[in-house]
């Protein structure tokens, strides 16, 4: 087994009782010791390998409690909508016309991360700004945040939505003045569209994850939860990629809510599989988005009265799918952005552990992101876990801030309020609902969770502001905790997985304005190298 022996750094093992180390060795894909120059100098023999950090900062790799790996790297492949290079609706007609000249006729366009509030127009584009780009060609377009798609007039004609098709439930159609559908689609209503896009085979599945591990590797990140797995073929890629492509990333499976089921019959449950793929926990989706006017909310958005957003289920179906989950031996998480759906699901979860009580049952809350103090105080008493994305206040800040208000915003995502009540919440990307490949950068996610300013340098509810070892800590231990996966990484100590990160500098002792600047030198995964910044 290869040996290798790294000296004279400035090691942040993320351990209460050992915070600091000089050096440490690894032997095959383990830690082997951590300590002081001395100590591991005195264990170098001729098959060791020596690295010298020079004093620079290693830390442990960081851990993206909630992404979408498989759906990134398929919008790397797709039309790229984001801001930018997308800064008005020509912009992105001219991007989707451009991708038609290589399509077929009636061939599937699909593109993600446009942000109506970057814009030039401040509006959604409509399907008649999706016609002219590509009139004999469906479209489907998905805002950012993944909630919310404009599709163009081809695309609704297949699938029968008219100015008389009702809203789903969980959806919602929107309308022009003359009660025209103009496109957009939001939550459920989504649903009849995406039917008709054949799925992605294999092959391209496999080609996009491939590339979506590049990425991550480049910021830092060596493990990924994959917040919503049903599709078989998706599960066929991961197999691949790893056993074929040796791809270099953890995956742990966040299974969508229809696969329960199936896996219940096969005996399946969270924690299935090994260290670098493996089963984690159910996951549900409860409300939509906040920059996309979905998520649930108990007092309407400022600029848009009298919405409320979407529950895309009701209390009733939640709570039954809650308990099959539970009772399966199932870990749960639920996606719940506004504090009308976080209420909903603290209710459900609470329903399920009064039927069973579990110690150690990890549920989680995903994104939890507008919060109140009486939910703050439940989220602590039922020991639940919020999954929150540090990152959503940078990009869209100016959009929460328009939709909920000063007094909400200093409630959005409460990294402080949540420490200071003892529970201790793991930060994540949920990549690509983050425009941009940039912004799954857990370093900028800590900025953003120490310096709460968005992308402007305007401060966005800065009373919610964590220290940079508390941020590290939601990006590493916290985040192995999430899954059941502390004894294993999320820390620098004897026994873990060598999987850590080489820093530029100290992001604890830089100042806090820069350490969205820090760079990543090297990543190591398992005892290797796998990324090193030349």
């Amino acid at each position: 087994m290869k040996k290798v022996a790294y000296v004279n750094g400035n090691i942040i093992t993320m351990e209460d009782d050992a915070p600091k180390a000089e050096a440490l060795l690894t032997i095959g894909e383990y830690i082997a010791e951590v300590g002081s120059n001395e100590k591991i100098k005195g264990m170098i023999t001729p098959d060791v390998e020596i690295h010298d950090l020079k004093g620079k900062t290693m830390i442990p790799s960081f851990i993206d409690c909630h992404a979408h790996p498989m759906g990134f790297g398929q919008s790397l492949l797709n039309v790229d909508c984001k801001t930018p290079p997308i800064f008005c609706i020509d912009d992105l007609i001219k991007a989707v016309s451009e991708t038609a000249k290589t399509k077929k006729k009636s061939e599937w366009i699909i593109g993600r991360g446009y942000d109506d509030f970057k814009l030039k127009e401040k509006r959604h584009p409509t399907r008649w700004d999706l016609d002219k780009a590509a009139p004999e060609n469906p479209v489907m377009i998905t805002r950012l945040c993944g909630h919310l798609s404009v599709v163009n007039s081809l695309a609704l004609n297949m699938a029968g939505i008219t100015k008389d098709t009702p809203d789903p439930e969980g959806g919602q159609i929107d309308h022009d003045e003359s009660g025209e559908p103009n496109g957009v689609l939001r939550g459920g209503a989504r649903g009849p569209v995406s039917r008709l896009i054949p799925r992605a085979g294999v092959e391209q599945l496999r080609k996009g994850i491939n590339l979506a591990a590049k990425e991550f590797l480049k910021r830092g990140v060596t493990s990924v939860s994959d917040a919503g797995v049903g599709d078989p073929n998706t599960m066929k890629a991961y197999q691949l990629a790893l056993k074929t492509d040796n791809m270099p990333l953890r995956i742990n499976l966040m299974m969508s809510g229809g696969t329960l089921k199936e896996l219940t019959k096969l005996g399946l449950t969270t924690g299935f599989g090994d260290e670098w793929l493996r089963i984690g926990a159910i996951k549900l989706v409860f409300d939509g988005s906040t920059s996309g006017r979905t998520a649930a909310m108990s007092v309407p958005y400022i600029d848009t009265p009298g919405s409320l957003g979407i529950l895309y289920m009701s209390q009733e179906e939640l709570n039954q799918l809650v308990l099959d989950s539970h009772q399966a031996g199932f870990q749960v998480g639920i996606h719940a952005i506004g504090d009308r759906a976080i209420t909903g699901v603290l209710d459900a979860y609470e329903a399920a552990l009064n039927k069973l009580p579990k110690d150690d049952h990890r549920l989680r809350i995903e994104h939890c992101g507008i919060n109140t103090n009486e939910i703050i105080q439940r989220i602590k008493r039922l020991n639940v876990i919020p999954v929150p994305q540090p990152i959503f206040l940078w990009g869209e800040g100016e959009s929460y801030r328009a939709g909920l208000g000063e007094e909400r915003i200093g409630m959005a995502y409460p990294a402080k309020s949540w420490i200071d009540a003892g529970i201790s919440p793991a930060f994540s990307s949920d990549c690509p609902a983050t425009s941009g490949s940039e912004l799954i950068s857990p370093l900028l996610g800590i900025h953003v969770a120490v310096n709460r300013k968005t992308d402007e340098g305007k401060d966005i509810g800065k009373q919610q502001r964590i220290t940079i070892h508390e941020a590290l800590k939601a990006y590493t231990l916290t985040g192995a905790y999430a899954t059941f996966e502390e004894k294993n990484k999320g820390s620098i100590k004897p026994g873990k997985l060598a999987d850590l990160v080489i820093l530029s500098q100290d992001p604890t002792k830089v100042e806090s304005d820069k350490i969205k600047d820090i760079v990543v030198e090297a990543t190591i995964l398992g005892g290797k190298t796998v990324y090193k910044n030349t």
